[in-house]
């Protein structure tokens, strides 16, 4: 790596994890990007990151604008001071990071008392809500385990998720939250989202509602610092994360009892009518599965109801078997 890359590898790396890189900028992260020295860089500047994002005073300080002029500060030291640089720089952000309150005292030691556990299983065709120790208000998918203390330690709050939830999350600036998963750990101070995982999706999915949260992998490494209405999809197979916009409505309307759809493919609906109702769907017919469905489905309605809606709608037949011992078998086909 040149010096020129050398003496940029810190702001190019800060504006990666803060994703306001410009096509130049990311051309030119992208051509460093193997290298040792930005691979240590990025992951120093993740580490501080994720502890920074939800500090309460993050709102008043824009954290970007402050590093850089850290850096920027450093880089006109004298000539003679130059190799200290890349050590006074950390330590720079390492203040910053001190200044912020990130670093509350104790803040990574261990509670030495064991917590007492309470395990939560949703049978499917059920919902439910949980409402923990410190405030914070949980609605329980069909089919999700859940686990959490009876009360929280003084220095973390952590509950883990197998399924799918929402957090409305009591804020405190001093203690975060975190939900941990197979796929992934979200932290927040005080916020609201989504956050689906169930064991046979092939992806964990986050849908910011509101507020702000800090997406990290199973290793702990930053994935992405949402704002409201972006989700993030991680795939479980190959680590690979995606961040959109959408309408979170569609993501948060289950803990109502409905299911909002817009141009959804029937094959993703039938995965959330069987976790719903319980019962088994079969597609049955060339490219079913790919028929897309707009609408509203209602938990206390009657299923048929909507399957009647179905046929008339969208041109298919519904067969509906009934098995006392076992699921009811639902077949949907199109000729």
């Amino acid at each position: 790596m040149d010096k020129m890359n050398n003496n940029n590898v810190w702001d190019l790396a800060v504006g990666k994890v803060h994703r306001s890189l410009d096509q130049e900028e990311e051309k030119q992260f992208r051509d460093i990007a193997d290298s040792e020295n930005t691979k240590k860089t990025l992951k120093r500047v993740q580490k501080i990151y994720v502890n920074c994002v939800n500090s309460f005073l993050v709102h008043r300080i824009d954290k970007e604008k402050n590093w850089k002029y850290i850096y920027s500060e450093i880089s006109f030291l004298n000539p003679a001071r130059k190799f200290i640089t890349p050590f006074v720089k950390y330590a720079a952000i390492f203040i910053l990071a001190l200044l912020l309150g990130v670093f509350a005292t104790g803040y990574f030691t261990k509670n030495a008392r064991p917590l007492a556990y309470n395990s939560i299983e949703i049978e499917w065709g059920q919902m439910s809500k949980v409402t923990l120790s410190d405030g914070t208000k949980v609605w329980l998918n069909a089919g999700t385990r859940f686990e959490y203390p009876t009360t929280f330690e003084t220095k973390n709050r952590s509950v883990t998720l197998n399924g799918e939830a929402q957090f409305k999350v009591a804020p405190n600036s001093k203690i975060p939250f975190e939900v941990v998963t197979k796929a992934g750990i979200i932290k927040v101070y005080g916020t609201t989202f989504n956050v689906a995982s169930y064991d046979d999706d092939p992806e964990l999915v986050v849908t910011l509602i509101e507020g702000k949260v800090a997406v990290e992998d199973s290793n702990g490494s930053l994935l992405a610092a949402l704002k409201p209405s972006e989700q993030i999809s991680i795939s479980k197979q190959t680590g690979e994360a995606k961040i959109e916009s959408v309408d979170t409505r569609f993501y948060s309307s289950w803990i109502d009892g409905k299911i909002l759809l817009e141009g959804m493919k029937l094959s993703d609906l039938v995965v959330i009518l069987e976790r719903w109702y319980n019962i088994d769907i079969r597609l049955v017919g060339e490219n079913i599965g790919n028929l897309e469905v707009s609408g509203t489905i209602m938990k206390d309605k009657p299923l048929d109801l909507f399957l009647k809606i179905l046929e008339r709608m969208y041109g298919v037949n519904y067969e509906w078997k009934t098995n006392n011992d076992k699921k009811d078998v639902i077949t949907i086909s199109k000729n």
